[in-house]
């Protein structure tokens, strides 16, 4: 099997061509991704979040059309292996015919070894299918710009790294449920953990329930106008839906930014706000929609889960 490896934080457009390469070289479409959980960067403590949690990318590897996706954990005896031991680790659990990297790749104890010692020990060990890869524009395509962007609140310019809107899968939790009593119910979804997420603010959203997408206005924060929530919240309105979703699962891909919160005086101007806010949204979702390429994908993806 051929394998890139690899902490693949999502899948951003800077791992097409690398993606590419194992697609045209695997025998019989045998190839796939290894990467980590937790996060390395996490685990070290020099990334404060992961982009995506572990369902959220396998769902990006089923959009992509990755046909394996190996989740290995990363903890202390990982991060102390050598460079000879990770690779002899790597070699044991897997059927390696090939190799597919990132010119910058490290691994081993304090990153001490490179892409080309990979390389060395691969072919001494009989492999010579390798390819590595100058990956271009790293500092365009990457995760940590892509995760600068959310925490500022810049969502839109995320999909021109990602190549697809950001997103978060949640299930639909109880929350107070104020929001019917002034006309506006909504989905309150679970944001516990360790995870990013954008900035208090208000979002136009596309949102996935079972198979068919919706219009959504989402507010994260702690709902300032009532006062008496102190921890952060994310729920979202849900045009022209009407159905039970406790429990489910959903998915919000935040296609722009709308407004910040603001404290309103009283609850009939946040009505009036609100109703602004989601002719905002519905003009935002049609608009960026239509440049959603991978849409219908992401939706028969969802789907099969």
């Amino acid at each position: 099997m051929l394998v890139t490896i690899g902490a693949f934080d999502g899948f951003h457009k800077g791992h097409d061509e690398l993606l590419n390469v194992c697609r045209h070289n695997a025998i019989n479409n045998n190839w796939g991704v290894i990467t980590f959980w937790p996060h390395p960067g996490v685990f070290l403590k020099k990334v404060n979040t992961p982009l995506f949690n572990i369902p959220e990318r396998e769902l990006i590897a089923k959009v992509l059309g990755i046909p394996n996706i190996f989740i290995i954990e990363f903890n202390d005896e990982l991060q102390n292996l050598k460079p000879e031991e990770f690779w002899i680790m790597i070699r044991n659990k897997f059927n390696i015919d090939g190799l597919a990297i990132g010119k910058d790749f490290r691994f081993g104890i304090n990153c001490s070894g490179d892409a080309n010692y990979l390389s060395d020990l691969a072919k001494a060990d009989g492999i010579n299918k390798i390819f590595i890869l100058d990956l271009y524009e790293k500092n365009v395509y990457s995760s940590s710009n892509a995760r600068k962007n959310i925490i500022s609140g810049n969502v839109k310019k995320v999909d021109e790294i990602l190549g697809y809107p950001f997103f978060i899968i949640s299930d639909v939790i109880t929350g107070n449920q104020r929001g019917r009593t002034i006309n506006f119910p909504t989905a309150n979804l679970n944001i516990s953990g360790l995870r990013t997420i954008p900035p208090a603010g208000v979002y136009s959203a596309g949102v996935l329930i079972n198979n068919s997408w919706y219009c959504g206005a989402v507010s994260i924060g702690n709902n300032p106008t009532f006062g008496d929530i102190k921890e952060l919240r994310c729920e979202v309105f849900i045009l022209n839906f009407n159905g039970n979703i406790y429990g489910n699962e959903i998915a919000v891909f935040f296609l722009d930014k709308v407004r910040d919160l603001i404290k309103f005086d009283d609850v009939n101007k946040l009505s009036v706000q609100i109703n602004k806010d989601i002719k905002i949204c519905e003009d935002i979702y049609k608009n960026e929609f239509n440049r959603f390429a991978l849409s219908h994908k992401f939706q028969r993806a969802f789907t099969e889960r």
